[in-house]
């Protein structure tokens, strides 16, 4: 419940953000451009009042003169009334504005009849001014600042679209849990039709949790169908948004070349549509987002959401520096302006956008996870610091106090829940050589759930600064304790293995703290046939799911969960949980696809041997063997209620043999190797017809 409340604190600080943002706008109305286009095309033409004075005043006969006959030449029915209304300080009254106007007919003064007239010296009479060029001020204004309003009204559309989809998600959400067999009900004609072609399939046939690469260095997720929909939806109206509602207005006051009016309507646009994704932008790729709560999406959705808004707020960046590019060279203050600060600093900004943006390309996570991290928080301070400094001569920050302020408030909360977890000693071991076994007595008030997570922090020199998600275990062994199960691989994982494999037993005690837990229930418990596929260390988290719906329906429930290892060593490593199953109604499946890896050669070697060596170990593997069909026939009679079966399994079969075997609704949860994972939602939406029962898929790994 608390880090309910500390996420919705972080979700109404990105509203008040928006909402702080919104001041900065000012909209524009039609009543208000014959008043500024008079005024600029006036001052541009003769100066008729000084720094204090005001067209208003009636004692300056010249100026308000010269407004009123400028008024009378714009088509807008309300240009007086406006005007006058505008003076209401100056108590000016229409009979006034009338004896002003009739006045300097009088006295126009045309000062193009004067040879380098100056503008700048205060001038004494009312001044003649060209139809041609009140009108085309007239267009100059509202042109410019329709372009501020388009960019608040697409801008706000942008930010709100999310919220109307997660409000949507929102509900789907809330009936799943608070109306089940409702749900559980919905299995016609429209709602498979929906979930077959809409909801469920990858956006191709089939990949979607296993990467795609193109030229070896592009790797990439591909998204579901519903999230390729969604995200385009988004795209194609930000691309609209971009692109629409242009104009040429000639003569132009403002801006006289066409390329230098043009750069700064899109430069506006685009700089101004980009301040309205960033708040997003930070919430979506922090922890503690509340809508992850409210729509009971992954947060590897929301990561996907955070990267196509930063691709996108990325290239209008790049727009609105091209644009502002050539509006400085068309009005000659190209080289002046890049020798302000503000313009520096948005530089700065634009290219750590850039550069973060690349550098986020999955082959660099991949390979050096951690470091990416650090630079893309670096680049990222610099983005919004740049980005801070170099709008606050305009009044546009407050987009960046924003990001800041839920960036900060995402931090926070993380501290808030490692101190309340505290720094605790746990027991590490190396199981299996492939596996590390952390156990931490956990406070009594931190209540983990089936399917959460948490970041583990190990408090050793070389790696105390890091936290990695790993799923949660409620320990089945002794109370009040967390179990992680840990996968050997690079970074942190290998470094412990390399720690651990010299300690006896290859145990230590360590130092953590926890933060967390992470994630939200699925509503999967609602459904009496499950199915669980798991694959490798995906098991804890489906065990988890598992063991708990059995503990609430007993006999009432079917459940079933596969399991994929690599070898029978495996089990070593999570068989206290194995053990437990033996008092539970569920019926456990193991699939060894190289039963004799780990038992007849090393699961780890990173040793090359001689020839020599080579033939004695050949010697040695038919005694080995022997060894190893005795450890198997062993632990098979030790865990007699298990079902083992050796090669790899097709999950695509064993998905459409369920469904179609299944006597009341069923429910599938999967977390493996990415290829399974697709296997068995491809498996789910071709089998969707197959049974008159729904079929719901809960897709469990997390991959960003």
């Amino acid at each position: 419940m608390v880090s309910v409340k500390l996420t919705a604190a972080l979700f109404v600080a990105t509203l008040l953000s928006a909402v702080q943002a919104e001041d900065a706008f000012e909209i524009y109305h039609e009543a208000a451009f014959p008043n500024m286009a008079c005024t600029a095309l006036i001052a541009k033409t003769a100066t008729l009042i000084s720094k204090k004075g005001s067209y208003c005043d009636i004692k300056n006969q010249p100026a308000l003169g010269t407004m009123t006959h400028c008024l009378s030449v714009i088509p807008d029915p309300n240009a007086k009334a406006n005007f006058i209304k505008s003076c209401a300080k100056f108590n000016l009254t229409e009979e006034q504005y009338t004896d002003a106007f009739n006045n300097a007919t009088n006295y126009l003064f045309n000062t193009s009849s004067v040879e380098k007239f100056n503008t700048t010296k205060l001038f004494h009479q009312p001044v003649m001014l060209s139809k041609k060029k009140i009108l085309g001020a007239w267009k100059s204004e509202r042109g410019r600042w329709y372009n501020y309003n388009y960019s608040f009204y697409y801008g706000v559309t942008l930010f709100a679209y999310w919220y109307l989809v997660l409000f949507m998600a929102g509900l789907c959400n809330l009936t799943y849990f608070l109306f089940p067999n409702f749900v559980k009900s919905l299995n016609g004609s429209f709602s498979n039709t929906y979930r077959k072609y809409i909801s469920l399939p990858a956006f191709g046939s089939r990949s979607h949790a296993h990467h795609k690469s193109i030229f070896k260095y592009f790797i990439f997720f591909v998204p579901t169908r519903l999230e390729s929909i969604l995200i385009s939806i988004w795209l194609i109206l930000a691309i609209i948004f971009t692109c629409v509602n242009f104009t040429h207005d000639s003569p132009n006051i403002i801006w006289p070349i066409k390329y230098a009016e043009m750069g700064r309507k899109i430069a506006d646009r685009s700089g101004q549509m980009c301040l309205w994704i960033l708040p997003n932008l930070v919430l979506f790729a922090g922890r503690n987002n509340v809508m992850q709560w409210v729509s009971g999406w992954s947060h590897s959705r929301f990561i996907l959401l955070h990267k196509w808004n930063s691709r996108y707020a990325t290239l209008l960046g790049v727009l609105h520096g091209i644009g502002m590019t050539y509006n400085g060279i068309g009005i000659g203050k190209y080289h002046t302006r890049n020798k302000q600060p503000y313009v520096r600093w948005g530089y700065v900004s634009l290219i750590c956008m850039c550069l973060s943006l690349f550098h986020s390309m999955l082959v660099f996570r991949k390979s050096r996870y951690e470091l990416f991290l650090l630079i893309h928080i670096i680049l990222a301070v610099f983005f919004i610091v740049g980005g801070w400094i170099h709008t606050s001569n305009d009044g546009f920050e407050q987009w960046y106090y924003g990001a800041a302020a839920v960036w900060i408030f995402d931090r926070l909360i993380r501290i808030v829940r490692l101190f309340s977890f505290g720094i605790k000693t746990a027991e590490v071991q190396l199981v299996a050589n492939e596996t590390l076994r952390v156990k931490v007595q956990r406070p009594a008030y931190w209540k983990p759930f089936p399917g959460c997570h948490a970041f583990i922090h190990f408090l050793r020199p070389s790696c105390f600064w890091q936290s990695h998600p790993f799923t949660v275990v409620d320990s089945v062994l002794e109370e009040n304790t967390l179990t992680f199960y840990l996968k050997v691989k690079g970074g942190v994982t290998h470094g412990l293995y390399q720690y651990l494999s010299k300690q006896p037993n290859s145990k230590a005690h360590i130092k953590v703290s926890i933060e967390g837990p992470y994630g939200q229930r699925v509503s999967i418990n609602k459904y009496e046939n499950t199915v669980f596929l798991a694959g490798g260390n995906g098991i804890p988290g489906l065990y988890y799911e598992a063991t708990d719906i059995a503990k609430r329906l007993g006999d009432k429930a079917k459940i079933k969960l596969y399991w994929v290892i690599r070898h029978y060593r495996s089990i070593e490593w999570f068989s206290p949980e194995l053990l437990k199953l033996k008092e539970m109604n569920i019926q456990p499946i193991i699939y060894i696809t190289q039963p004799h890896v780990g038992l007849v050669e090393p699961i780890f070697s990173n040793t090359v041997e001689s020839s020599e060596e080579e033939e004695a170990e050949q010697e040695k593997k038919s005694d080995t063997m022997e060894e190893s069909n005795e450890y198997i026939d062993q632990l098979k009679n030790k865990l007699k209620y298990i079902e083992f079966r050796e090669g790899r399994p097709d999950f695509y079969t064993i998905v459409g043999e369920e469904i179609q075997q299944a006597d009341g609704p069923i429910a599938f949860a999967s977390c493996a190797h990415g290829s399974m994972v697709d296997d068995a939602r491809k498996g789910v939406v071709d089998n969707l017809d197959k049974t008159q029962y729904r079929v719901e898929l809960f897709e469990q790994i997390q991959t960003w």
